[in-house]
Protein backbone atom coordinates (compact mmCIF):
# COMPACT_ATOMS: atom_id res chain seq x y z
CA UNK A 1 0.00 0.00 0.00
CA UNK A 2 1.22 3.49 -0.85
CA UNK A 3 1.51 5.88 2.11
CA UNK A 4 2.00 9.63 1.71
CA UNK A 5 3.52 11.81 4.42
CA UNK A 6 2.83 15.55 4.51
CA UNK A 7 5.06 17.02 7.22
CA UNK A 8 6.99 20.31 7.13
CA UNK A 9 9.26 19.48 10.10
CA UNK A 10 12.32 17.69 8.62
CA UNK A 11 13.15 15.58 11.68
CA UNK A 12 9.56 14.42 12.19
CA UNK A 13 9.28 13.71 8.43
CA UNK A 14 12.42 11.52 8.48
CA UNK A 15 11.28 9.64 11.58
CA UNK A 16 7.86 8.96 10.02
CA UNK A 17 9.43 7.83 6.76
CA UNK A 18 11.80 5.44 8.57
CA UNK A 19 9.07 4.00 10.80
CA UNK A 20 6.55 3.41 8.00
CA UNK A 21 9.18 1.95 5.68
CA UNK A 22 10.22 -0.54 8.36
CA UNK A 23 6.56 -1.54 8.68
CA UNK A 24 6.66 -2.57 5.03
CA UNK A 25 4.83 0.34 3.40
CA UNK A 26 5.77 2.09 0.17
CA UNK A 27 6.31 5.62 1.49
CA UNK A 28 6.46 9.00 -0.24
CA UNK A 29 7.36 12.00 1.94
CA UNK A 30 6.48 15.61 1.09
CA UNK A 31 7.49 18.82 2.85
CA UNK A 32 4.09 20.56 2.86
CA UNK A 33 0.40 20.20 2.02
CA UNK A 34 0.68 21.74 -1.43
CA UNK A 35 3.33 19.22 -2.53
CA UNK A 36 1.27 16.40 -1.01
CA UNK A 37 -1.81 17.51 -2.96
CA UNK A 38 0.18 17.48 -6.20
CA UNK A 39 1.31 13.89 -5.49
CA UNK A 40 -2.28 12.85 -4.74
CA UNK A 41 -3.39 14.22 -8.12
CA UNK A 42 -1.12 11.93 -10.10
CA UNK A 43 -0.39 8.86 -7.95
CA UNK A 44 -2.40 6.04 -6.38
CA UNK A 45 -2.14 6.77 -2.66
CA UNK A 46 -4.03 4.66 -0.13
CA UNK A 47 -3.22 6.42 3.15
CA UNK A 48 -2.06 9.90 4.11
CA UNK A 49 -0.34 10.97 7.33
CA UNK A 50 -0.59 14.76 7.39
CA UNK A 51 0.64 17.29 9.94
CA UNK A 52 -2.12 19.66 11.00
CA UNK A 53 0.03 22.78 11.20
CA UNK A 54 1.70 23.51 7.85
CA UNK A 55 2.16 26.73 5.92
CA UNK A 56 -0.07 27.52 2.94
CA UNK A 57 -2.04 24.24 2.69
CA UNK A 58 -2.40 22.84 6.21
CA UNK A 59 -3.62 19.41 7.24
CA UNK A 60 -7.29 20.40 7.50
CA UNK A 61 -7.26 22.01 4.05
CA UNK A 62 -5.54 18.94 2.59
CA UNK A 63 -8.23 16.71 4.11
CA UNK A 64 -11.01 18.88 2.69
CA UNK A 65 -9.46 18.76 -0.78
CA UNK A 66 -9.16 14.98 -0.61
CA UNK A 67 -12.81 14.60 0.41
CA UNK A 68 -14.10 17.09 -2.17
CA UNK A 69 -12.38 15.56 -5.18
CA UNK A 70 -13.81 12.78 -7.31
CA UNK A 71 -11.73 9.63 -6.93
CA UNK A 72 -12.15 5.97 -7.80
CA UNK A 73 -10.93 4.82 -4.39
CA UNK A 74 -11.00 5.94 -0.78
CA UNK A 75 -8.00 7.66 0.82
CA UNK A 76 -7.60 7.11 4.55
CA UNK A 77 -6.25 10.20 6.34
CA UNK A 78 -4.51 10.36 9.72
CA UNK A 79 -3.85 13.83 11.14
CA UNK A 80 -0.62 14.34 13.03
CA UNK A 81 -1.11 17.08 15.61
CA UNK A 82 0.17 18.58 18.82
CA UNK A 83 -3.40 19.68 19.58
CA UNK A 84 -4.80 17.37 22.20
CA UNK A 85 -7.93 19.31 23.14
CA UNK A 86 -11.17 17.49 22.49
CA UNK A 87 -12.66 20.31 20.39
CA UNK A 88 -9.59 20.35 18.15
CA UNK A 89 -9.80 16.61 17.58
CA UNK A 90 -13.51 16.96 16.74
CA UNK A 91 -12.66 19.70 14.22
CA UNK A 92 -10.17 17.43 12.49
CA UNK A 93 -12.58 14.51 12.27
CA UNK A 94 -15.40 16.77 11.06
CA UNK A 95 -13.13 18.03 8.28
CA UNK A 96 -12.88 14.45 7.01
CA UNK A 97 -9.92 12.91 8.79
CA UNK A 98 -10.31 9.26 9.73
CA UNK A 99 -7.97 9.23 12.73
CA UNK A 100 -5.32 11.27 14.52
CA UNK A 101 -1.97 10.86 16.28
CA UNK A 102 -0.56 13.36 18.76
CA UNK A 103 3.00 14.68 18.46
CA UNK A 104 5.57 13.54 19.23
CA UNK A 105 4.20 10.29 17.89
CA UNK A 106 4.64 6.93 19.54
CA UNK A 107 5.97 4.31 17.12
CA UNK A 108 3.71 1.52 18.44
CA UNK A 109 0.61 3.75 18.27
CA UNK A 110 1.54 4.81 14.75
CA UNK A 111 1.76 1.14 13.70
CA UNK A 112 -1.64 0.31 15.19
CA UNK A 113 -3.43 3.27 13.61
CA UNK A 114 -1.83 2.85 10.19
CA UNK A 115 -2.54 -0.88 10.15
CA UNK A 116 -6.16 -0.16 11.05
CA UNK A 117 -6.33 2.23 8.09
CA UNK A 118 -4.81 -0.41 5.83
CA UNK A 119 -7.48 -2.93 6.81
CA UNK A 120 -10.22 -0.42 6.02
CA UNK A 121 -8.64 0.42 2.67
CA UNK A 122 -8.28 -3.28 1.81
CA UNK A 123 -11.95 -3.87 2.61
CA UNK A 124 -12.99 -0.84 0.57
CA UNK A 125 -11.01 -2.01 -2.45
CA UNK A 126 -12.38 -5.55 -2.14
CA UNK A 127 -15.89 -4.09 -2.11
CA UNK A 128 -15.06 -1.92 -5.13
CA UNK A 129 -13.78 -4.99 -7.00
CA UNK A 130 -16.98 -6.90 -6.21
CA UNK A 131 -19.09 -3.96 -7.34
CA UNK A 132 -17.17 -3.80 -10.62
CA UNK A 133 -17.72 -7.54 -11.09
CA UNK A 134 -21.44 -7.11 -10.43
CA UNK A 135 -21.60 -4.18 -12.84
CA UNK A 136 -19.88 -6.31 -15.47
CA UNK A 137 -22.32 -9.15 -14.86
CA UNK A 138 -25.22 -6.72 -15.27
CA UNK A 139 -23.91 -5.95 -18.76
CA UNK A 140 -23.67 -9.61 -19.81
CA UNK A 141 -26.34 -11.83 -21.30
CA UNK A 142 -26.61 -14.88 -19.07
CA UNK A 143 -27.51 -17.32 -21.84
CA UNK A 144 -25.02 -16.45 -24.57
CA UNK A 145 -22.14 -14.98 -22.57
CA UNK A 146 -21.93 -11.83 -24.71
CA UNK A 147 -22.89 -8.24 -23.91
CA UNK A 148 -26.59 -7.54 -23.42
CA UNK A 149 -29.11 -4.90 -24.52
CA UNK A 150 -28.24 -2.59 -21.63
CA UNK A 151 -24.57 -2.63 -22.61
CA UNK A 152 -25.54 -1.96 -26.22
CA UNK A 153 -27.61 1.09 -25.34
CA UNK A 154 -24.65 2.57 -23.45
CA UNK A 155 -22.14 1.74 -26.20
CA UNK A 156 -24.39 3.14 -28.93
CA UNK A 157 -24.79 6.44 -27.12
CA UNK A 158 -21.02 6.72 -26.60
CA UNK A 159 -20.31 5.92 -30.24
CA UNK A 160 -22.76 8.54 -31.41
CA UNK A 161 -21.25 11.23 -29.20
CA UNK A 162 -17.77 10.27 -30.43
CA UNK A 163 -18.96 10.47 -34.04
CA UNK A 164 -20.42 13.92 -33.58
CA UNK A 165 -17.41 15.23 -31.69
CA UNK A 166 -14.62 13.95 -33.93
CA UNK A 167 -16.38 13.73 -37.29
CA UNK A 168 -15.97 9.97 -37.70
CA UNK A 169 -18.44 7.49 -39.13
CA UNK A 170 -19.66 4.39 -37.34
CA UNK A 171 -21.96 1.56 -38.38
CA UNK A 172 -24.47 -0.90 -36.95
CA UNK A 173 -25.38 -4.41 -38.01
CA UNK A 174 -28.73 -5.91 -36.98
CA UNK A 175 -28.58 -9.72 -37.10
CA UNK A 176 -31.43 -12.22 -36.97
CA UNK A 177 -31.27 -16.02 -37.04
CA UNK A 178 -33.31 -17.23 -39.99
CA UNK A 179 -36.41 -19.33 -39.20
CA UNK A 180 -35.40 -19.69 -35.57
CA UNK A 181 -38.95 -20.39 -34.40
CA UNK A 182 -39.08 -23.36 -36.74
CA UNK A 183 -35.87 -24.67 -35.18
CA UNK A 184 -37.30 -24.34 -31.67
CA UNK A 185 -40.55 -26.00 -32.69
CA UNK A 186 -38.71 -28.98 -34.15
CA UNK A 187 -35.85 -29.51 -31.68
CA UNK A 188 -37.05 -27.81 -28.49
CA UNK A 189 -35.93 -24.76 -26.58
CA UNK A 190 -32.86 -26.40 -25.03
CA UNK A 191 -31.48 -27.07 -28.51
CA UNK A 192 -32.51 -23.56 -29.52
CA UNK A 193 -30.52 -22.14 -26.59
CA UNK A 194 -27.48 -24.08 -27.81
CA UNK A 195 -27.88 -22.49 -31.23
CA UNK A 196 -28.11 -19.03 -29.67
CA UNK A 197 -24.91 -19.62 -27.72
CA UNK A 198 -23.11 -21.02 -30.74
CA UNK A 199 -24.13 -18.17 -33.03
CA UNK A 200 -23.23 -15.59 -30.36
CA UNK A 201 -19.76 -17.03 -29.84
CA UNK A 202 -19.25 -17.41 -33.59
CA UNK A 203 -20.10 -13.76 -34.13
CA UNK A 204 -17.84 -12.62 -31.32
CA UNK A 205 -14.96 -14.74 -32.58
CA UNK A 206 -15.29 -13.30 -36.09
CA UNK A 207 -15.22 -9.62 -35.19
CA UNK A 208 -12.30 -7.25 -35.38
CA UNK A 209 -10.83 -6.28 -31.97
CA UNK A 210 -12.54 -2.87 -32.09
CA UNK A 211 -16.00 -4.25 -32.91
CA UNK A 212 -18.63 -5.37 -30.39
CA UNK A 213 -21.53 -7.80 -30.54
CA UNK A 214 -24.56 -7.74 -28.24
CA UNK A 215 -27.64 -9.89 -27.76
CA UNK A 216 -30.47 -7.55 -28.65
CA UNK A 217 -33.32 -9.86 -27.69
CA UNK A 218 -34.70 -13.27 -28.63
CA UNK A 219 -32.79 -14.49 -31.68
CA UNK A 220 -31.59 -11.00 -32.62
CA UNK A 221 -28.07 -9.67 -32.20
CA UNK A 222 -26.54 -6.31 -33.00
CA UNK A 223 -22.95 -5.44 -33.90
CA UNK A 224 -21.35 -2.06 -33.39
CA UNK A 225 -18.60 -1.13 -35.84
CA UNK A 226 -16.74 1.98 -34.56
CA UNK A 227 -14.81 4.17 -37.00
CA UNK A 228 -16.31 2.18 -39.89
CA UNK A 229 -17.89 3.42 -43.13
CA UNK A 230 -20.49 1.61 -45.23
CA UNK A 231 -17.97 -0.41 -47.22
CA UNK A 232 -16.11 -1.49 -44.11
CA UNK A 233 -19.34 -2.50 -42.38
CA UNK A 234 -20.41 -4.49 -45.44
CA UNK A 235 -17.12 -6.38 -45.44
CA UNK A 236 -17.33 -7.07 -41.70
CA UNK A 237 -20.97 -8.21 -41.92
CA UNK A 238 -20.24 -10.49 -44.87
CA UNK A 239 -17.48 -12.11 -42.83
CA UNK A 240 -19.92 -12.70 -39.97
CA UNK A 241 -22.46 -14.18 -42.34
CA UNK A 242 -19.90 -16.61 -43.73
CA UNK A 243 -18.67 -17.59 -40.26
CA UNK A 244 -22.17 -18.69 -39.22
CA UNK A 245 -22.72 -20.73 -42.38
CA UNK A 246 -19.31 -22.37 -41.93
CA UNK A 247 -20.46 -23.79 -38.57
CA UNK A 248 -23.12 -25.66 -40.59
CA UNK A 249 -25.65 -26.46 -37.85
CA UNK A 250 -28.35 -28.64 -39.40
CA UNK A 251 -31.69 -26.82 -39.69
CA UNK A 252 -34.28 -28.66 -41.80
CA UNK A 253 -36.76 -25.86 -41.20
CA UNK A 254 -34.53 -23.46 -43.12
CA UNK A 255 -35.49 -25.11 -46.39
CA UNK A 256 -33.47 -22.92 -48.74
CA UNK A 257 -30.16 -23.75 -47.06
CA UNK A 258 -30.66 -26.70 -44.68
CA UNK A 259 -28.41 -25.14 -42.03
CA UNK A 260 -28.60 -22.30 -39.51
CA UNK A 261 -28.06 -18.98 -41.27
CA UNK A 262 -28.46 -15.33 -40.36
CA UNK A 263 -29.69 -12.22 -42.11
CA UNK A 264 -27.94 -8.91 -41.49
CA UNK A 265 -28.98 -5.31 -42.05
CA UNK A 266 -26.38 -2.59 -41.77
CA UNK A 267 -26.59 1.19 -41.59
CA UNK A 268 -23.90 3.85 -41.28
CA UNK A 269 -23.98 7.15 -39.43
CA UNK A 270 -22.06 9.96 -41.10
CA UNK A 271 -21.29 12.95 -38.85
CA UNK A 272 -22.80 15.38 -41.36
CA UNK A 273 -26.13 13.57 -41.28
CA UNK A 274 -28.90 14.48 -38.90
CA UNK A 275 -30.70 12.01 -36.72
CA UNK A 276 -29.74 10.29 -33.53
CA UNK A 277 -28.62 6.79 -32.58
CA UNK A 278 -32.18 5.47 -32.53
CA UNK A 279 -32.63 6.63 -36.13
CA UNK A 280 -29.55 4.63 -37.09
CA UNK A 281 -30.88 1.61 -35.25
CA UNK A 282 -34.18 1.87 -37.10
CA UNK A 283 -32.35 2.21 -40.42
CA UNK A 284 -30.41 -1.01 -39.70
CA UNK A 285 -33.71 -2.69 -38.85
CA UNK A 286 -35.15 -1.57 -42.20
CA UNK A 287 -32.14 -3.10 -43.94
CA UNK A 288 -32.57 -6.32 -41.94
CA UNK A 289 -36.17 -6.57 -43.12
CA UNK A 290 -34.93 -6.17 -46.69
CA UNK A 291 -32.35 -8.93 -46.19
CA UNK A 292 -35.01 -11.33 -44.93
CA UNK A 293 -37.54 -10.29 -47.57
CA UNK A 294 -34.94 -10.85 -50.30
CA UNK A 295 -34.29 -14.46 -49.38
CA UNK A 296 -32.37 -14.51 -46.08
CA UNK A 297 -28.73 -15.56 -45.53
CA UNK A 298 -27.55 -12.22 -46.87
CA UNK A 299 -26.51 -8.70 -45.94
CA UNK A 300 -28.64 -5.69 -46.81
CA UNK A 301 -27.22 -2.18 -46.75
CA UNK A 302 -29.37 0.84 -45.93
CA UNK A 303 -28.65 3.68 -48.32
CA UNK A 304 -30.08 7.18 -47.88
CA UNK A 305 -31.28 8.99 -51.00
CA UNK A 306 -28.48 11.55 -50.98
CA UNK A 307 -25.45 12.48 -48.95
CA UNK A 308 -26.24 14.83 -46.14
CA UNK A 309 -29.77 13.50 -45.62
CA UNK A 310 -30.72 11.94 -42.28
CA UNK A 311 -29.66 8.35 -41.73
CA UNK A 312 -33.12 7.52 -40.40
CA UNK A 313 -35.78 5.78 -42.52
CA UNK A 314 -37.29 7.83 -45.28
CA UNK A 315 -40.13 6.94 -47.66
CA UNK A 316 -37.77 7.09 -50.62
CA UNK A 317 -34.86 5.30 -48.96
CA UNK A 318 -33.65 2.35 -50.96
CA UNK A 319 -32.01 -0.51 -49.08
CA UNK A 320 -29.92 -2.67 -51.36
CA UNK A 321 -28.80 -6.21 -50.65
CA UNK A 322 -25.66 -8.17 -51.04
CA UNK A 323 -25.93 -11.95 -50.75
CA UNK A 324 -23.48 -14.83 -50.68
Amino acid sequence: MRVLIAEDEPISRRLLHAALTQMGYDVTATADGREAWEVLQREDIGLVVADWMMADVDGLELVRRIRDREADHYVYVILLTSRAEKQDIVRGLEAGADDYITKPFDRAELAVRVNCGRRIIDLERQLADKNRQLAGMAMMDGLTGILNRRAFDDALERSHRHSRRYGHQYSLGMIDIDHFKAYNDRFGHAAGDTVLRTVAQTLRGSLRPSDLVFRYGGEEFVCLFPETDREGALAAATRLLQAVTDVAIAHPGNQSFGIVTVSIGIATQAPANGGGPLDLLQAADVALFEAKHSGRNRVAVYRAVADGRPAGPEPTAAPTHHGI
